[in-house]
């Protein structure tokens, strides 16, 4: 488990109240009903890691030279986020940038609960899908002396010395959505996000079981096209393991070609009008790794005269992506996408609930995911399997839609 003393500033001690804290919803309308998307966060069972005691010295401490007391002045509102009602705390976050419906939910989620109201100030820096830009603001926020660096990083690699220097000015670094690969992961606090690999596992395990209801279908070849995201991000690398493996286990699938669309709908639309040229009618199948690369794909298919749908047998060519943002689950309900696997963009209450438990001296596992659903509206999958564990298949409704917050 992980311990506070990492981050230099705070213990962390576990009460048992905080992991009913943490799945609270905080967002839609219940915790992760079918009418909006789920705040909780899933600890996988996975080994947690403690962080080293070396690091209990590097900190900030009080002027008398003792630790800083755990503090008590936190409340939970309805949302639920955790309001600090206690000094001011300053929160250094590095942004990826603006490229999509999901990363202009995912920064309004973080304004919203991250306000002077709730007792928070929200230093927001946008890097524009620029790596070296959000080094940059990491050493501003170190400079501006926060007290909480959220990073959502642009790519897993190149994070050790700037997140080096943040452990050594004792402020706790908390990574949010896509993951960092370093040599220490004693670096950073806690991680949250989404299983990008599951969501591709369930995303395959829904097209295997969706084929097997087209009988004209069985023997024949299906062919599969990948429009990946920005290449060496953690959404990018889980789902696009999830489908070249899922290829691998079926004799009659074909992946005839992966492209990056760096989850922008520009960039879908070009890198699908290049695959239908070099491979027209033999696309059955494309496999989008967002929204707003599926927007830019069913573009390009209309364009070029084809139409998106689950009737394969006809021509149609089945389209499925990621996300579930409220237009992905409109062209979803239209039958335009086949199926979209979301990835809840909400965290803004989740972070401000670990940022009370770390405030708090309170125990986290080192790794923490979002459960999320999965939306269809063709209504002959309801259930998928991945690793002996069964998941619903949310059948769509235009009532769900209006009832989702992004």
């Amino acid at each position: 488990m992980l311990s506070a003393g990492s981050c230099g500033r705070k213990r962390l001690i576990l009460p048992a109240f905080l992991a009913a804290v943490l799945l609270l919803s905080g967002c839609g309308k219940g915790s992760g009903g079918a009418d909006g998307p789920p705040d909780t966060l899933q600890d996988r069972g996975e080994e947690t890691t403690e962080l080293s005691s070396s690091l209990s010295g590097s900190g900030k401490e009080e002027e008398t030279g003792g630790k800083e007391k755990p503090r008590t002045d936190f409340h939970m509102n309805e949302e639920p986020i955790a309001v600090n009602r206690g000094e001011q705390l300053t929160i250094g976050f590095s942004q990826i940038g603006a490229e999509s419906d999901w990363r202009l939910a995912s920064s309004a989620s973080m304004e919203q609960v991250f306000t002077s109201d709730n007792g928070y100030n929200l230093i927001f820096s946008d890097a524009q899908q620029k790596q070296e830009n959000q080094i940059k603001a990491i050493r501003e926020f170190i400079g501006q002396d926060v007290d909480y660096i959220i990073l959502d990083p642009m790519t897993e690699y190149g994070w050790d010395s700037s997140l080096q220097e943040a452990r050594d000015a004792g402020i706790p670094v908390i990574i949010v959505d896509r993951e960092v690969k370093v040599e220490d992961e004693d670096l950073y606090a806690v991680w949250a996000g989404s299983d990008f690999r599951l969501e591709g596992d369930r995303a395959c395990a829904w097209l295997e079981a969706y084929l097997e209801t087209l009988p004209a279908m069985k023997d024949q070849k299906i062919g599969i096209v990948d429009v990946q995201g920005t290449l060496d991000a953690s959404a990018q690398i889980g789902r696009s393991e999830a489908v070249r493996e899922a290829v691998k286990k079926h004799e009659n699938w074909e992946l005839l070609d992966v492209e990056c669309g760096d989850f922008v709908q520009a960039k879908g639309r070009e890198v699908m009008e290049q695959m239908l040229r070099d491979y027209g009618s033999r696309i059955n199948v494309v496999y989008c790794e967002n929204d707003n690369m599926a927007y830019g794909v069913l573009e390009a298919l209309e364009n070029a005269g084809m139409k998106a749908g689950g009737d394969l047998a006809s021509g149609e060519v089945l389209v499925i992506s990621f996300d579930a943002a409220r237009q992905g689950l409109e062209k979803t309900l239209q039958g335009e996408i086949a199926v979209d696997t979301e990835c809840n963009p909400l965290y803004g209450p989740i972070l401000s609930r670990i940022i009370m438990a770390l405030e708090q001296g309170d125990e986290l596992p080192k790794r923490n995911y979002f459960e999320e659903k999965q939306f269809s509206s063709l209504g002959t999958v309801t259930e998928t399997t991945v690793n002996g564990s069964a998941y619903p298949v949310v059948l769509l409704t235009e009532e769900l839609i209006q009832n989702r917050e992004y």
